[in-house]
């Protein structure tokens, strides 16, 4: 079900921008079959939106007075839509072309990352802590954390994984048996269970 966007805030609209989509709205909603109910408010947001433009070309005047007219008539005007956008979900029941034809935007969803990239640039190094390893690597796009695991090296097919979980580009693995080296790997966690893991690199003698 499509979902109506009710930002009208200054992030996404300057005044002007905002006062062009409230009249792209206010047509939209004019005559309308879907939204025959909106018909009186479709003039209203029109009015509200010439009030905001015909302050807006006064403004050049630096009167404090219509600064303060204009952030309230910015004001009303985006009360107005956001009460006439959910009235528009109510009545569209979630038909995105229906929701497009009133001039309101939809919200996008965010399209599936898919398979994360392999991380690249594993370094690893002898950590502060007597057996621990220092590993860092390059952020992994859309990663929202990482999965570093380790082994005694060589490996054999009885090898056992200790595994660390961080949410930075970093992390520290410890509890480590002195004078034995590791085999190490970092993979990326997103929204696919799937893990690609990186190119092993083996550690040092941990001391």
């Amino acid at each position: 079900m499509a979902k109506v966007s009710t930002d009208f805030s200054s992030h996404n609209f300057t005044d002007n921008g905002l006062c062009v989509k409230a009249n792209s709205i206010s047509d939209g909603l004019t005559d309308n079959p879907d939204f025959a109910s909106l018909a009186t408010v479709a003039t209203q947001i029109r009015s509200e939106s010439n009030a905001l433009l015909d302050l807006l070309t006064k403004m050049n005047s630096g009167n404090k007075q219509l600064t303060v007219q204009k952030r309230n008539a910015r004001a009303a005007l985006e009360n107005t839509l956001h009460t006439v956008a959910y009235k528009v979900q109510d009545l569209s029941g979630g038909d995105e072309s229906k929701i497009l034809s009133t001039g309101f935007d939809v919200i996008q969803k965010p399209s599936p990352v898919g398979l994360l990239d392999q991380p690249i640039n594993v370094q690893v190094k002898q950590g502060k802590i007597s057996g621990s390893l220092e590993l860092s690597w390059d952020v992994v796009d859309h990663a929202h954390s990482y999965e570093v695991r380790c082994t005694k090296n060589p490996k054999t097919t009885e090898s056992v994984y200790q595994i660390t979980t961080t949410t930075k580009s970093k992390a520290v693995v410890s509890g480590l048996d002195l004078g034995q080296t590791f085999s190490l790997q970092v993979a990326g966690v997103g929204s696919d269970p799937r893990r690609v893991w990186s190119v092993e690199v083996v550690s040092c003698y941990v001391s």
